[in-house]
C-alpha cells in the first residue's frame, strides 16, 4: 500500500479526475489530505469529485493559478497503491485517460461529490423473555410470526437477507414480536454470511478432482495460471471450494470469483454459503442497488469479506487480502467491456494475479482458443475434468436433425416433437434453446419482400406480437406493428421466422398438457423474477422451457433429459472469425444442461448441415480435436491467438468526418514506420448503430508490443486533431467483435 505523507500547511495535490484528458491535475490543500483519499475539487464551471494519487512539493503550474480543494473526506477509507498500479496499467495497455478508468473503477455512491454512504441493516435475536417465551402464545394463524420464532429459537442471530428467505411479509411479522418485547437488535454489514442452510456435507472427489486440487495447492504462494477445462457436469464448482477451503486458512486471506453473468451470481453464490459459511462472503453486480454495491465493495476493501463473487468490473475490488483467484466461465465474452475502457476481466485478473504473486484458475468447458492455446503451450497449467462428477451422469447423446429432409411443424422437426412427447409421459423435464427473444425476428411482406427496418441501425426490427410492437434489439427503438406495406400497399403483412415468443405459443398449442416457461431478457425484467423460475424448474413445476443464453450455462436441472437447439445455422457462415468458437462453446454448454444426474440425456440440434465440422465434433464432445483445427485456420488466417489486433471505432451522424478522422489515423500510423499491418478504413457489419454512422481501422501485429507501440504514439494525435471533439471515436485493443 502506497504510505501517505502529512501534509505541511499548503500541499499540493495530484488528483486525477473522471474526465476525457490525459494525466491528472494540480490542486492545493491546508488539509491533510492523504494518497487514496477522494475530494471535491473545481473543474471549469462545475464540481468534480476526483482521487489524490500522490503528493508534490512543486507544480509545473503557476502558484497563483492553482485553486484549493474544496472538500476532502477523511472518514472513508483511502484507496491503495495496488488499486492505482492496475487501473494504471489499463489505462495505458487499452489507451485510456486514467482519470477515467480510476473513477470508472468505482462504486456510483463513490463518484458522487456528497459523502458515501451505504444503507444500515440489522440483525436479530430473541432476548431472555423472547427465549422464555413458548410458540403457541402466538396464534396459529400468525404463520409469518411463528416461523420467524422458530427460525430466531433455532439460529440465534438472522441479518435481514435471512429473514426475507423465511416469508416476504417478515419485516410486519418481527415488528410483532417486537411489540412482544422477545427481540434485540444490532446493526451488521449486510450479506457477509448466512447460517441458514449451511452444510458441512463434501461430496466425495474423484480423482481428477483431487489431482486438480493438489496440483493448484503446490503453488499455492506462486504466480500460476491454470486452466481448468472441465465438461459440463464435471465438478468445477467443487474443486473452487475445495481450493477455497484450503486457501483462506489465514484470518486475512481473501479471494476473488469472477463470474460472467449476472444471472450466474445467486447460484454459485448459495453454493458458496452452504459450503463456505465460515468465510464471509459478498457479492458485486449491477443487480445490487447502488448501497448494497458500496457497502459490499468496502467490507472486500477492509478486509471483512473474506469471499467476493462478482461480474467484470469486480477486478479492480480492493482487496488487502487477496490470496487466490477464479475466472468462472473464462471464455464467455461478457467479460469484455464493450465501451469506455475497453478492458478484459479475464486478461486483467491475469496481470493482477501476476503483480500479487498468486494463483489463479480459470474454469470452462470450452476455453477461449487463446487460453487454450497458452495452456498448450505450456504458459498456463492444464487440468482436466473428463468425467462427470454423478457417478451416475453420464455425457449426453447429441444427434442432428436434418431440416433440409423433413417436413416442419412451425420450425419444430418431428423428431423433436416425438421426444418432447416422451419426455412428458415420463414425467422429465426438456429445454428448447433458441437465442433470439420476442415473436419473430421479421416482419415481412409477401408481395414486395418489404422487411420491416430499424430507421436507427442497420437491422430489422423484431415483432412482438403480445405487446403489439415492433421492436430494435440493437437500439430499443419501439414502434407499433403497420397493418400494410409501406413499400406497395400490401396489408398481407406475415411475422416470419420463430423466437422464443412465438415457440412457447405453438408449444402450448401443440402440447396443451405442457407446463410451458419462457426464459429470457423480456420475461425476466422484473427483479428476482429468474431466481422465481429456476425455483419453479426445480421443484418440478415446469416441464418445457423455453430460453435463450440465459439458460445456456451455469445451471443444474436434475430432471432434466432433453435439449433441443433450433436455428444456429446462421453462426457458421458469419464473416466474424470467432462465429464458430462461440457457437461451438454456446451449444457445449447447452447440451450439458442434459441428463445431469442419474437419467441419460439426450440433445437434437435441428440443422440443414448435420455433417458440418462442428458438429461432428459436438457428437463426440471433442473440444480438443476442434479447437487444434480452429486454431489452424488462425494461424494461416494470421488471426488471434497467433497475432493480436487492435481496432480504432469511430462514429458520427454522417460518415463523412468518421471517413476523413479514420484516414488521418491510417496515414499517421503508417508514418510512423512500425512493424504493424494497418488496413484501410471500413464499415462495420452494423454500419448505422443508434443512428450514428460507424466506422473502424484495423491494426494486426505479431507482439503485443508492436501494437502497444503504435497506439502510445497515434493515440495523442488522434487526440489533438481537430475532428476528435465532433465525434466518438474509441480505442478497442485485444477486440472481440468487428
Amino acid at each position: 500500500m502506497t504510505e501517505p505523507r502529512q501534509a505541511h500547511r499548503l500541499h499540493i495535490l495530484k488528483v486525477a479526475l473522471d474526465v476525457p484528458l490525459d494525466g491528472v491535475f494540480d490542486y492545493l490543500s491546508e488539509a491533510p489530505v492523504q494518497i487514496g483519499q477522494r475530494v471535491v475539487v473545481p473543474f471549469g464551471p462545475r464540481r468534480q469529485v476526483g482521487i489524490v494519487v500522490d503528493l508534490a512539493d512543486a507544480s509545473d503550474v503557476a502558484p497563483a493559478k492553482l485553486k484549493s480543494i474544496i472538500q476532502y473526506f477523511d472518514q472513508e477509507p483511502v484507496l491503495d497503491g495496488e488499486f492505482f498500479s492496475l487501473l494504471k496499467f489499463c489505462a495505458d495497455y487499452y489507451q485510456y485517460p486514467y482519470g477515467q478508468a480510476l473513477l470508472s473503477a468505482l462504486p456510483a455512491r463513490l463518484r458522487q461529490t456528497e459523502p458515501a454512504r451505504a444503507r444500515q441493516q440489522f440483525c436479530y435475536w430473541l432476548n431472555s423473555a423472547g427465549q422464555a417465551a413458548d410458540i403457541s402464545a402466538i396464534p396459529v394463524r400468525q404463520a409469518v410470526q411463528r416461523r420467524i420464532f422458530a427460525a430466531l429459537r433455532a439460529h440465534g442471530r438472522l441479518n435481514e437477507a435471512e429473514l426475507a428467505e423465511l416469508s416476504p411479509g417478515w419485516r410486519k411479522g418481527l415488528a410483532a414480536l417486537r411489540e412482544r418485547g422477545w427481540i434485540e437488535e444490532e446493526q451488521v454489514y449486510a450479506g457477509l454470511g448466512s447460517t441458514l442452510h449451511a452444510s458441512s456435507v463434501q461430496p466425495e472427489l474423484n480423482e481428477e478432482q483431487v489431482l486438480a486440487v493438489q496440483s493448484i495447492l503446490q503453488y499455492r504462494d506462486t504466480f500460476r495460471p491454470w486452466l481448468l477445462h472441465g465438461i459440463t457436469g464435471s465438478g468445477k464448482t467443487e474443486v473452487y471450494i475445495r481450493l477455497l477451503q484450503a486457501v483462506l486458512e489465514g484470518n486475512q486471506d481473501q479471494a476473488l470469483v469472477l463470474v460472467p453473468e449476472i444471472n450466474l451470481t445467486p447460484q454459485l453464490e448459495a453454493r458458496f454459503r452452504t459450503r463456505l459459511p465460515q468465510f464471509p462472503l459478498v457479492t458485486l453486480h449491477s443487480n445490487l442497488s447502488e448501497s448494497e454495491r458500496l457497502q459490499n465493495w468496502r467490507l472486500a476493501q477492509t478486509g471483512a469479506a473474506r469471499i467476493v463473487i462478482g461480474t467484470r468490473l469486480s477486478v479492480f475490488t480492493p482487496l488487502p487480502g487477496l490470496k487466490f483467484m477464479i475466472v468462472d466461465e473464462e471464455h464467455d465474452t461478457s467479460y469484455k467491456q464493450q465501451d469506455g475502457m475497453r478492458y478484459h476481466a479475464r486478461d486483467v485478473a491475469l496481470v493482477r494475479a501476476q503483480r500479487r504473486n498468486i494463483p489463479i484458475v480459470l474454469g470452462s468447458a470450452t476455453p477461449a482458443l487463446e487460453t487454450w492455446h497458452n495452456a498448450r503451450n505450456g504458459r498456463y497449467g492444464l487440468l482436466t475434468l473428463q468425467q462427470r462428477a454423478v457417478s451416475q451422469s453420464q455425457l449426453p447423446q447429441v444427434n442432428c436433425v436434418d431440416v433440409s429432409r423433413v417436413q416442419m411443424q412451425e420450425g419444430l422437426s418431428p423428431q423433436l416433437l416425438k421426444a418432447l412427447k416422451v419426455r412428458l409421459e415420463r414425467g422429465e423435464q426438456s429445454l428448447l434453446f433458441i437465442n433470439r427473444r420476442g415473436y419473430a425476428p421479421v416482419l415481412l411482406c409477401n408481395a414486395c419482400h418489404w422487411i420491416a427496418p430499424c430507421m436507427r441501425c442497420s437491422s430489422r426490427l423484431v415483432v412482438h406480437l403480445r405487446q403489439g410492437f415492433l421492436r430494435c434489439h440493437h437500439c430499443g427503438h419501439e414502434q407499433n406493428i403497420v397493418r400494410q406495406c409501406p413499400s406497395c400497399g400490401n396489408a398481407d403483412l406475415h411475422p416470419t421466422g420463430n423466437g422464443t415468443q412465438r415457440l412457447e405459443e405453438t408449444l402450448t398449442r401443440l402440447l396443451p398438457e405442457a407446463r410451458v416457461l419462457r426464459v429470457d431478457r423480456d420475461s425476466t425484467r422484473r427483479k428476482h423474477a429468474l431466481s422465481e423460475m429456476l425455483s419453479a424448474v426445480h421443484v418440478g413445476e415446469v416441464d418445457i422451457l423455453v430460453g435463450t443464453q440465459m439458460l445456456a450455462k451455469g445451471h443444474d436441472f436434475p430432471n432434466l433429459t432433453l435439449v433441443g437447439v433450433l436455428d444456429t445455422d446462421s453462426a457458421l457462415f458469419s464473416p466474424d472469425f470467432r462465429a464458430a468458437e462461440r457457437l461451438f462453446a454456446q451449444l457445449m454448454q447447452v447440451a450439458g444442461r442434459a441428463g445431469r444426474a442419474d437419467k441419460p440425456g439426450e440433445v437434437l440440434i435441428q440443422t440443414s448441415f448435420p455433417e458440418h465440422q462442428l458438429f461432428n465434433a459436438l457428437r463426440v464432445q471433442d473440444f480438443a480435436a476442434y479447437a487444434a483445427s480452429l486454431l489452424q485456420e488462425r494461424e494461416v488466417a494470421q488471426f488471434p491467438p497467433c497475432e493480436f489486433l487492435a481496432l480504432i471505432k469511430a462514429e458520427a451522424n454522417e460518415y463523412g468526418p468518421v471517413q476523413r478522422f479514420l484516414q488521418f489515423a491510417a496515414d499517421s500510423a503508417r508514418a510512423l514506420g512500425t512493424d504493424a499491418l494497418v488496413y484501410d478504413p471500413v464499415r462495420p457489419q452494423m454500419e448505422r448503430l443508434k443512428g450514428m454512422e460507424r466506422g473502424q481501422l484495423l491494426f494486426q501485429a505479431a507482439t503485443r508490443q508492436t501494437l502497444q507501440i503504435v497506439l502510445r504514439q497515434l493515440t495523442p494525435q488522434l487526440r489533438a486533431h481537430p475532428l476528435s471533439n465532433k465525434i466518438r471515436w474509441a480505442v478497442d485493443v485485444d477486440p472481440q467483435e468487428f
